[in-house]
């Protein structure tokens, strides 16, 4: 490798990292090189829709990570995979970093990153689900927290798999690149080195998965093979 080109020009490096999702890689940064077949035929992992919401109470039972789950915990994989749906009860995730520093809201107020998992972009009607998930995350909300949740929402962005995959080049929206559902799937990703001497790749679309202990994993074993063979 001779470098990589950038918004900037050319940028000559005898070594380069790539983190970004590998299947845009190969599409924009690498169109000279065959797409690996097996890397593209690969189920993708799930996505998510995630609200943000300025709260306009504080709920002292609530922690900075809070997870409400489904009572149809298996139900609602099948739809994410097998249906590429939301289940009606899906598993809620709320994350409130004023919890923690009080001053990311505004006095006697929360900021909620509320995530669910959902399928990664295969053509479905978003607008539909979104409108789905939302009624169905506050009906949840509401009766488990005792509230009346959407007249205390003072503030409110979306971000679903069109838009994660707009604003970071994750293939449809994934999150983690090609799924796990499988006990061989680390194996099956696309390995940290290259057919191009010099270019690694890293991150949550490669071996040996998603998450930041793999993605760490991956840069560690990318840097290690170029210690080695380098």
């Amino acid at each position: 490798v001779k470098g990589i080109e950038t918004d900037q020009g050319f940028i000559s490096a005898d070594v380069v990292f790539c983190n970004s999702d590998v299947r845009p890689t190969y599409k924009h940064l690498l169109p000279q090189l065959p797409f690996p077949s097996t890397i593209f035929q690969q189920e993708s992992s799930s996505s998510a829709l995630i609200f943000y919401w300025g709260i306009k109470k504080r709920f002292p039972k609530l922690d900075l990570h809070n997870i409400f789950f489904s009572d149809h915990y298996k139900e609602e994989f099948d739809a994410i995979f097998d249906q590429q749906t939301i289940l009606h009860d899906p598993t809620v995730y709320v994350h409130i970093s004023s919890k923690m520093k009080p001053d990311d809201a505004p006095e006697n107020c929360e900021n909620w990153f509320v995530m669910i998992n959902v399928p990664a972009n295969s053509g479905q009607d978003w607008d539909e689900l979104k409108t789905f998930a939302r009624e169905r995350i506050i009906a949840k909300l509401n009766r488990i927290l005792q509230t009346d949740l959407e007249s205390l929402i003072d503030f409110e962005e979306m971000l679903d798999p069109i838009l994660i995959e707009q604003r970071t080049s994750s293939y449809a929206g994934a999150l983690y690149g090609s799924s796990s559902n499988d006990r061989m799937a680390a194996f099956f990703r696309h390995p940290n080195f290259s057919k191009i001497r010099g270019l690694y790749f890293v991150g949550g679309s490669v071996h040996p998965g998603g998450g930041i202990p793999l993605c760490l994993l991956s840069a560690k074993i990318a840097v290690n093979d170029l210690v080695q063979n380098g």
